[in-house]
């Protein structure tokens, strides 16, 4: 990302005004203690801002009250906001005539407004001071920029976040705009956001259940009445099949609660079964969450999980298993154990797995640098975990989710599958998925010293063919082709016409190379 240039408004701030003019109550309404749903307009990578002491900007969002007709503005931040003093400007180009606009002074330089919204303040006794309310262009080329409206907002600190209350009218009479906003300190602003181009708000066409997050939410968190898997108790294992060769089943995230019911069923005299369940899904109990400050690089509960399949191994003194996992945590905890533990592995399976998710660098505004696996940890936790999956709403990860259409080609199947896995609780969904972000497994490929063989679904061209599931094809197969000719021990089988639910969708195909792989081995 670019760093943010950024002009000093000290000789601004500065402007005398009478008193009366300068005080504004903190008196927030009871709307923003009762509804404290937002929606998300946009993010911003942290470190970008000109002065890394000052207010560095996370997240935009907004909330609309019709019934008053207010707006609310969250500027989530990384970090603390400073209480005492602050400053925050939401840049808006309501529509106006051109000729009526002028070009923003900080990063975004190209962005033309008409309306300017200023919070540059102190804290008192009574309330917050300094310079409050609504400009226009004539205001801010005169500095005078709140010459429309003064102390008419409704300043609030939550948290990690500061909120500003307008009334829509002060602003616009319009229902769409196009918007940025920028912070820092009361004389100097440091971050903008987005760091190019506007966000837009269009009031007319509300959006519930998308991009929407509720701040009064901790999805972090288990319930206070949820009942966890004490840390000393095994997780759910099922022992079928009466064939001599043994495998451990391990489903993922994104498998529902019999995607291997079918297989087993299949080959029942050909191996031996144990179907551990990773605590928390398919309608079995959690882990404990990890201790406050506990980063999700640590891999908690995956490396749980993988403490629960070594101690099955070593229980049933089982000789070379091999492990069949699908997706998350299963995949990422059988491969660490691959590398770590080999002589207890006999092979991996991986079925309908996709390996990491990719983020590029912070700092590269071309998005096509990924970033270092050690920044890996904390940029999940202050960024997605913190501002985003913490207070997601229920309704936004289900409209956000992976779609049906996904998981099997028989549509019936895919929504049998779907149901299932969202039932799982959102916590214990996003802690998993939180802890897959935070990884990449692919850093140890080089210490693999069992083999393993991924099972990629082919799909089939009319659904690679919808832009809307674009993702596919980079995930599931493009990244095993670049990995596979640099790591003997990788085999790579692709399955046509399956999807994530691959030992379903194509059985026969699906059997026949683990049977086969499973022969090599031993």
């Amino acid at each position: 990302m670019t760093i943010n240039q950024h002009r000093r408004l000290s000789s601004v701030s500065k402007i005398a005004l009478p008193l009366t003019l300068l005080l504004a109550l903190i008196s927030i309404a009871p709307a923003i203690a009762t509804a404290q749903v937002y929606s998300v307009l946009t993010f911003d990578g942290k470190g970008d801002g000109r002065d890394p002491s000052l207010a560095d900007a996370a997240q935009l969002a907004y909330r609309y009250d019709k019934q008053q007709d207010l707006l609310w503005f969250r500027i989530a931040l990384y970090g603390q906001p400073n209480k005492d003093a602050f400053g925050v400007n939401l840049v808006i180009d309501a529509g106006g005539d051109d000729s009526t606009k002028v070009n923003w002074w900080g990063a975004n330089k190209t962005f033309r407004f008409d309306r300017l919204i200023t919070a540059w303040v102190t804290r008192s006794e009574k309330g917050y001071v300094g310079t409050i309310g609504v400009g226009d262009a004539a205001g801010v080329n005169a500095k005078q920029m709140n010459n429309l409206r003064q102390n008419n907002l409704q300043i609030q600190v939550e948290g990690d976040s500061i909120v500003i209350g307008v009334k829509r009218t002060d602003i616009t009479d319009k229902l769409k705009m196009s918007v940025i906003a920028a912070v820092g300190s009361n004389e100097q602003l440091n971050d903008d956001l987005p760091n190019a181009g506007s966000v837009t708000i269009d009031l007319s066409k509300p959006t519930p259940g998308v991009r929407e997050i509720d701040v009064s939410r901790n999805n972090l968190a288990l319930p206070a009445v949820y009942k966890t898997l004490p840390d000393n108790r095994p997780p759910a294992i099922a022992k079928k099949g009466q064939g001599k060769q043994t495998l451990i089943l391990v489903p993922g995230m994104y498998s529902g609660n019999s995607s291997f019911d079918s297989f087993i069923a299949r080959n029942q005299s050909q191996y031996k079964f144990f179907l551990l369940t990773p605590p928390g899904i398919n309608g079995t109990p959690a882990r404990a969450v990890p201790g406050a400050g506990t980063s999700f690089g640590e891999l908690s509960w995956t490396r749980s999980l993988e403490r629960d399949i070594l101690d099955l191994v070593r229980k049933e003194k089982l000789s070379k298993p091999v492990i069949v996992a699908e997706r998350q945590p299963a995949a990422q905890a059988a491969l660490e154990l691959a590398s770590e533990h080999p002589a207890q592995i006999g092979g991996i399976v991986l079925v309908g797995t996709n390996l990491m998710q990719f983020f590029s660098a912070p700092k590269d505004p071309t998005r096509k640098t990924p970033i270092a696996y050690s920044d890996r940890g904390v940029f999940v936790d202050e960024s997605w975990a913190a501002k985003w999956f913490k207070y997601v709403t229920p309704e936004t990860w289900k409209n956000g989710d992976l779609r049906q259409q996904l998981l099997s080609n028989d549509a019936a199947r895919a929504r049998t599958a779907w149901d299932e896995l969202e039932a799982t609780p959102l916590e214990v969904k996003i802690r998993y998925l939180c802890e897959f972000w935070a990884s990449d497994v692919t850093r140890d490929f080089d210490k693999l010293q069992v083999p393993v063989l991924a099972l990629v679904p082919g799909f089939d061209e009319k659904f690679l063919a919808d832009p809307a599931n674009g993702f596919a094809k980079p995930a599931f197969l493009d990244s095993w082709e670049t990995l596979v000719p640099k790591h003997p021990q990788l085999e790579l089988v692709k399955i046509p016409n399956a999807r994530m639910l691959v030992l379903d969708d194509q059985p026969t195909a699906a059997d026949d190379a683990i049977a086969a792989f499973v022969k090599k081995i031993h």
